[in-house]
């Protein structure tokens, strides 16, 4: 039987075991284990959803509509980050709130001026989308100084101030087009003091002393974080830097960049305009020499001057070239003349790729040893690859000549050196 109810109390008494038998005690739930499961219970009968805050969407470009890419971060009112995140190939954002309450975002992105939403009500459980306009920086002439011989923007005077300081270990310009193609954090490897780290959500930068410690980022002049949130290579490619600076230890960092003991990595972007460091636009100049391929090997030599003009993704290459008569001994009569090459050309993997390939025409004007005179036009394909070696560049290009019909191979070699 069952010990008598004690209602003051709100339980039954237990009942002693007797001598030999082990007293069964049920297992207690505490209050906590409840509300875990009886909550989420309420909210279904209730139609309520325990979710997170959200505010997503996409950043474009203002002037061009095309998406931007940079870092989006989400403050409270009161200045505490919430949360950071890098723009997608898409220029798309997705960034969750611990709470509900008041919030704006910011943006910070190569070739943009940094950009801050007015305050929004962020409710519970709600995802509110919001799109970003953003403005580019005027594609103007900038204020500039002569640095080794050169000039550069004015706001990066102070990274040549620095390096020439000694203090800390400076990524150049010269060292980023050397390492085209590459990924950022390629770069970082071999500092003194960084290790960069695989993780789920990419590469990321820490101290080589001390892994749980990492150094604070800097785009601009702007902080981002550190390196272990900061998502490098999603945000920049070597085309879009100018230098980096890197502190490995907190005694060496200048007061700007100072945020701890943990160094700091200054990154400077490259700013677009004419007669501006980091155009996008250049120009090269040079000579090459080839001839087409027979069964006999080389035939019809000819050498002369080449000229690369680039914008944007694509350059056009014209030359002039003499046609070299008994360069190799023939089974036939060879001419000599002139050759003019135009071609359009452009890097289907990547601006930074030495790899490009395009189409073009060529105009021959022949003159044969009998007095007598001929013109000739082709159309061909082409494809080679460009390596730059700081302002130098040599090159090999492989030209099929008529490819409709009877295709001809014609194979050049050259150098030519950046003059803008």
């Amino acid at each position: 039987m069952r010990g008598p109810v004690d209602w003051r109390e709100g339980r039954v008494p237990q009942r002693r075991a007797g001598p030999g038998k082990r007293q069964k005690r049920r297992p207690r739930v505490s209050r906590g284990a409840l509300l875990v499961v009886v909550l989420p219970m309420l909210a279904g009968l209730l139609g309520v959803e325990l979710e997170a805050q959200t505010v997503r969407g996409q950043v474009k470009d203002r002037n061009t509509g095309k998406p931007a890419h940079g870092v989006v971060t989400l403050v409270d009112t009161g200045g505490v980050v919430m949360g950071r995140t890098p723009t997608g190939p898409q220029g798309q954002y997705a960034l969750s709130a611990p709470r509900a309450g008041r919030f704006l975002l910011q943006f910070v992105g190569p070739g943009y001026g940094p950009y801050v939403t007015p305050e929004f009500n962020l409710a519970a459980g709600e995802t509110r989308i919001l799109g970003l306009e953003v403005v580019p920086l005027p594609v103007v002439a900038l204020d500039t100084v002569i640095v080794e011989g050169r000039p550069v923007p004015r706001r990066l005077a102070g990274f040549y101030e620095r390096r020439s300081s000694g203090m800390g270990q400076f990524i150049s310009r010269e060292d980023l087009e050397r390492n085209a193609g590459r990924q950022l954090t390629d770069l970082f490897r071999p500092i003194l003091g960084l290790s960069v780290v695989f993780t789920d959500l990419g590469n990321r930068v820490v101290s080589r002393r001390s892994p749980g410690c990492a150094p604070a980022v800097f785009l601009d002049g702007v902080f981002m974080g550190t390196g272990a949130d900061f998502d490098f290579d999603a945000v920049l490619t070597t085309e879009q830097v100018e230098g980096v600076e890197v502190y490995a230890g907190g005694g060496q960092v200048p007061p700007e960049f100072n945020r701890g003991d943990c160094g700091a990595l200054v990154i400077w972007t490259r700013v677009t305009g004419p007669g501006v460091a980091g155009t996008r636009s250049h120009i090269y100049l040079g000579a090459d020499a080839g001839g087409w391929i027979s069964a006999e090997g080389f035939r019809q030599g000819r050498s002369g001057a080449r000229a690369v003009l680039g914008v944007g993704h694509l350059e056009f290459s014209p030359a002039v070239h003499v046609l070299i008569p008994g360069w190799r001994a023939a089974s036939v009569e060879e001419q000599s003349g002139t050759e003019v090459l135009l071609s359009l050309r452009g890097r289907p993997l990547g601006r930074g790729t030495p790899w490009y390939a395009g189409l073009g025409l060529t105009f021959l004007e022949l003159d044969s040893p009998r007095a007598t005179s001929a013109e000739e036009e082709y159309f061909l394909l082409l494809a080679g690859a460009a390596l730059s070696r700081g302002r130098w560049q040599p090159f090999v290009e492989v030209q099929a000549v008529n490819p409709m019909t009877s295709v001809r191979w014609q194979v050049f070699a050259g150098l030519t050196v950046r003059v803008y």
